[in-house]
């Protein structure tokens, strides 16, 4: 008995280590800073040195209106991350997020699945990990909290289903408390009990209690600092059309068709399972439901993509089982599952800590290749004070780095902090659409254009008389307003960053822009 207590824990032990750290070296080798993650810090860092968040934009010249940042408990605890533990931190952080997410999916399919089958479980998470890159192959972001109480959430409605404890449905009101003060997702909880408010109902079983905490989640996502505002954007924000931002296209539909090619085989793969699972009898309507909205979903948005994995990682978990134990019989393999186990976690282990051994240097430099590191520190150094227009996912780095000094047109917060039309004029302008120039015809004055070098509007800036070519490097030109009167000549720089020792350092300090930030813009 002692000796087949010590295996399965010997095995359970094998299993979590083997998957933190495939997560772990996922997490480390795709360390790209996101866009978006200097305002974040922004945020955060503002609350720390003001005991109140920013709610009226003070980094923008152009029109803003009331910043209502559906992420601003996730800035605070981002900052609070980075300020402490600095870049390791966050990156033991994100990993730490993702392992729960898998760990109650875990938890989720062995509700119903009494064995512990290691071998399948292993190759399982290790395909699931490699299907979600928005979530394993991307820097922290918000919306890892989101997929995180989304799994928490499954989790404790399948218990209910199974166990017919009601009282345990009311811990989602709690969860949702955090989740609507943490990141907008929170509103995919009122699509999962609605979703089991009416599966249940057609499956004739007991579901007024999901209707219950339904309404009940819905009355605490009032409880924020904003109140009814809120509530009214997040609902507004999730239906929103934004074209030019990649997350928010189809995977399917994007024009490099080997673009999220793990997530498409799976999902493909899962799609085909749901189909061949369809039973005339003894349909469960909850499951099916929640898989085909989350099919839908995640088809229509890559942002959406986890939810279908996630979700047909636990209901499609049996299906897959069956085919892989059928190919097993048919090519009459005769292996002991346990020894392959411990082989193949051997090998996932090895590999894991070999790759993080000879990429060392990424747990202390992050990416930084998707920043306009070189033209901002050409600003900094010569002092270039004023407004800088440049694309909206640059713009974040650039306040975080160059305020006060220098305001930006907009950046990544887009319908938190401004207008339609502030995004527009820049798409236009960028993507040189009809009446591309526009934007420079505007009330307010631009100081700096930054342009990435690949860029067509290039070809007409050139052209105009009123700005002219300062600095370039490989990914980025710099143009001036001639009025400035800058006398030097173009400066040319080949760019070598990539991963820098200390990005976060910011001069940016809050103390002394309390009263401005009162105040509406």
């Amino acid at each position: 008995m002692r000796k087949i207590i010590y295996n399965y824990y010997f095995l359970c032990l094998f299993f979590i280590v083997s998957v933190f750290l495939f997560i772990l070296f996922n997490t480390v080798i795709f360390s790209a800073v996101d866009m978006d993650y200097w305002a974040r810090l922004l945020q955060g860092n503002a609350f720390f040195q003001l005991g109140t968040i920013l709610k009226t934009d003070i980094f923008s010249y152009t029109p803003t209106h009331k910043w209502l940042d559906h992420e601003w408990g996730a800035s605070i605890i981002f900052s609070l991350i980075q300020n402490i533990f600095g870049y390791i931190g966050v990156l033991f952080f994100k990993t730490i997020l993702v392992f729960f997410i898998f760990f109650f999916l875990y938890k989720t399919i062995r509700l119903y699945k009494k064995e512990n089958n290691f071998l399948f479980n292993l190759l399982y998470f290790l395909l699931i990990v490699l299907a979600m890159p928005t979530i394993t192959q991307s820097w922290i972001r918000c919306h890892l909290f989101t997929f995180l109480f989304f799994s928490v959430s499954i989790f404790i409605l399948e218990r209910v289903r199974l166990s017919k404890n009601y009282k345990l449905l009311y811990m989602l009101p709690v969860i949702m408390l955090f989740w609507v003060n943490i990141h907008g997702g929170c509103v995919s909880l009122l699509g999962l009990l609605f979703i089991y408010f009416i599966g249940e109902l057609l499956n004739k079983k007991e579901n007024k209690h999901f209707l219950y905490v339904l309404l009940l989640s819905f009355f605490v996502m009032f409880i924020n600092p904003y109140g009814v505002d809120y509530v009214k954007f997040i609902f507004m924000a999730t239906t929103m059309e934004r074209p030019f931002v990649t997350e928010w296209i189809s995977p399917f539909a994007h024009p490099n068709k080997l673009f999220l090619i793990e997530f498409k085989v799976l999902y493909l793969i899962n799609l085909l399972l749901l189909i061949c699972s369809i039973k005339k009898f003894k349909l469960d309507y909850t499951k099916y439901i929640l898989l085909i909205v989350c099919a839908y979903l995640s088809f229509k948005y890559i942002k959406n993509t986890p939810f279908f994995i996630i979700t047909s990682a636990v209901f499609l978990y049996d299906e897959l089982l069956n085919v892989l134990e059928f190919i097993i019989k048919k090519i009459k393999i005769n292996l002991d599952p346990r020894n392959v186990f411990v082989l193949l976690s051997c090998i996932v282990i090895i590999f894991s800590l070999c790759n993080l051994i000879l990429n060392i240097n990424y747990l202390y430099y992050p990416n930084l290749s998707m920043q306009p590191v070189d033209v901002v520190n050409f600003i900094s150094k010569k002092d270039l004070k004023g407004n800088i227009l440049a694309p909206f996912d640059m713009g974040s780095y650039i306040i975080y780095k160059l305020f006060p000094n220098n305001l930006i047109y907009m950046d990544g917060r887009y319908e938190e902090v401004y207008y339609n039309e502030t995004k527009n004029l820049l798409d236009n302008f960028y993507n040189v659409k009809e009446n591309w120039d526009e934007i420079l015809r505007q009330n307010y004055k631009h100081d700096y254009i930054i342009v990435p070098t690949n860029a067509l509007v290039n070809d007409y800036l050139v052209k105009r008389n009123d700005y002219k070519r300062i600095y370039s490097d490989s990914y980025n030109i710099l143009y001036i307003n001639k009025s400035l009167k800058y006398e030097e000549k173009e400066v040319h720089y080949e760019s070598t960053f990539g991963y820098t020792s200390n990005p976060f350092k910011t001069s940016v300090k809050f103390i002394g822009y309390k009263n401005k930030i009162q105040k509406d813009k």
